[in-house]
């Protein structure tokens, strides 16, 4: 309709007369007063078209320049990644789903992203733990985040990863670290729980990827989590990456919309 042109609209059609409607359901509302967010839910039945909508709204956002980070079970946005050179994130035996959150560039680098990893290290190493009873365990991992981050600057050679951080932890800034903070904190457990995502690990694979490392300039990311849903260590473990995935284009990504 005339008063829906919008560059961030999508194409339909009137389910009446068949006439083409390129429509706005996310500023022109707002613009109009009708809400003051961009949420959208979509309910229906099984077998009712929700997914193909999806999928039709989330190209067309494409189309228009947006990123899109989508989260899924059940492979619905499988086509639409392949069709719009997407990076589609999925666990299978043969090809298991795999990040690398220590791969940081200078620029990128800061509190936010810092929290981030401190996150995901205590719910690797210590999922039950509740941080406000334990600060010393977690300025001590938080200071090793940083001095990790300053070797890594003076060791071009070095990749950043989840097995150098553990090699500099294990060879490094435990052996320097001063005897009474030592005490403090759980060495041995932090070395014997973290192991399984290191070198031949179990989930070597998680956190060591040379590839997906550059996950905010990638414009449509799909995370399909069918395969690991109930999964105890791997899907706590997904999910922080999807929310910062998700964070770090919000706070990185100026200019551009985010769906």
């Amino acid at each position: 309709r005339g008063d829906d042109i919008s560059p961030f609209g999508i194409s339909l059609s009137d389910r009446i007369s068949g006439i083409p409607l390129h429509v706005d359901i996310s500023d022109l509302p707002i613009k109009k007063g009708i809400t003051n967010n961009r949420n959208k839910v979509i309910f229906g039945p099984s077998g009712s078209g929700k997914s193909f909508l999806t999928n039709h709204v989330l190209n067309s956002y494409l189309k228009s320049g947006a990123h899109v980070v989508a989260v899924d079970v059940g492979d619905s946005y499988e086509r639409l990644s392949i069709l719009n050179g997407g990076t589609y994130l999925r666990y299978d035996e043969d090809n298991p789903i795999t990040f690398n959150p220590f791969y940081v560039l200078p620029e990128h680098r800061g509190v936010e992203k810092n929290q981030s990893l401190l996150t995901l290290i205590f719910t690797l190493w210590q999922p039950i733990l509740n941080i406000k009873e334990e600060l010393d365990e977690y300025s001590i991992i938080s200071e090793a985040l940083t001095e990790y981050y300053k070797w890594i600057d003076k060791n071009s050679d070095v990749f950043m990863c989840f097995n150098s951080f553990y090699e500099f932890m294990r060879d490094q800034f435990f052996v320097n670290l001063e005897e009474d903070r030592k005490s403090l904190i759980s060495i041995s457990s932090f070395f014997n729980v973290l192991k399984m995502f290191y070198k031949e690990g179990e989930f070597e694979y998680l956190l060591n990827s040379k590839s997906n490392i550059d996950l905010l300039n990638e414009q449509f990311i799909v995370f399909e989590l069918d395969n690991i849903q109930d999964h105890p260590i791997l899907f706590p473990a997904v999910t922080l990456m999807i929310m910062d995935t998700f964070i770090t284009k919000m706070r990185t990504l100026e200019g551009i919309r985010k769906v």
